[in-house]
């Protein structure tokens, strides 16, 4: 039995977008030993994934503050013994586990990145132009594995009987990163699509954490028949909940791409920062309105959307 590690540190949207190679690299090694290296917010999420025999933690200690940190972790690397490497991460970081192997492993594992000297090279400058599905395909074929799957996450099985939802619901991710308040649309826009949807007799439902109690209060304001889940969801609750939503709306944020993954109709709004042509939703049942700044989007713009979906 051979000992395999991956290596992808995260962030969300980069580790749903990333399970259809960690299944493709499951398959290539169906008898053998898989190690991901990940960061802690992933680990329960890798864990429940069912491809990986462990999950090791990695939260990127620095060299010069974290000394002691860094070298258990490469200790940690080194005991792993591991024959093959797959790099999905292919950051600066990994650069230097990579010439760590180089220099203590006697064999070098078969490592399978973008860095010289790697058995399974693919140093395509290109790559910066691809949609990270693409990125990792043509990567993982270098190494013999030719079938990477579309992501899914149909192992994300949670109970949501618990919040005792309509039949017919649809679903708002209103927030994104509290850093990056470019990437939100207008709360009230929101209300005006809420209002819209009741009126189809469809019900509202927003998913969000403390950060965006504000724009929830305000969604709820206008359209008082909307349900807040605020706070209540967990990331596995977000497939079955998608899975069970007649459509969704949000921004470039990974709760929202964990939704349109399931097949759920979905809208994702996409300001400067966003890239589709990287990160979208590529294959599924989503339609991305891109803009430069997310005040040019209007709510008919929006509706017209949804009529199409609905």
């Amino acid at each position: 039995m051979m000992q395999v590690l991956i290596i992808k540190h995260g962030a969300l949207g980069d580790m749903v977008f990333a399970q259809g190679a960690f299944q493709a690299i499951r398959d290539h090694h169906p008898s053998d030993h898989l190690v991901l290296l990940t960061t802690s917010p992933y680990k329960d999420l890798a864990n429940a994934m069912g491809i990986f025999d462990a999950v090791w933690i990695d939260d990127r200690p620095r060299p010069l503050t974290q000394t002691l940190a860094c070298f258990r972790l490469f200790w940690k690397l080194l005991q792993g013994r591991f024959d093959y490497v797959y790099d999905l991460q292919k950051s600066k970081r990994t650069r230097l586990y990579f010439k760590l192997m180089k220099l203590f492993f006697h064999p070098m594992p078969k490592w399978c990145g973008k860095f010289p000297g790697c058995h399974f090279s693919y140093p395509d400058p290109a790559q910066k132009d691809l949609h990270i599905y693409d990125r990792h395909a043509k990567m993982l074929m270098v190494a013999g594995i030719n079938d990477v799957p579309k992501p899914s996450v149909a192992w994300m099985t949670a109970d949501i009987s618990r919040f005792h939802l309509p039949k017919r619901y649809f679903l708002f991710v209103p927030g994104c990163s509290p850093t990056q308040l470019h990437k939100r649309w207008r709360a009230e826009r929101y209300g005006e699509v809420a209002q819209w949807l009741v009126k189809q007799k469809i019900t509202p439902v927003m998913i969000g954490r403390d950060e965006e109690s504000d724009a929830i209060a305000t969604i709820q304001k206008m359209c008082p028949e909307s349900i807040s889940l605020q706070g209540q969801t967990t990331l596995f609750d977000l497939g079955p909940l998608g899975r069970g939503a007649v459509g969704a709306l949000g921004h470039d944020t990974g709760p929202m791409h964990i939704i349109a993954v399931t097949g759920c109709p979905s809208v994702l709004l996409f300001s400067y920062s966003s890239i589709p042509e990287h990160y979208a939703p590529r294959g599924f049942n989503a339609t991305i309105i891109h803009r430069q700044d997310l005040n040019e989007v209007g709510v008919d713009e929006v509706l017209k959307q949804l009529f199409t979906q609905h």
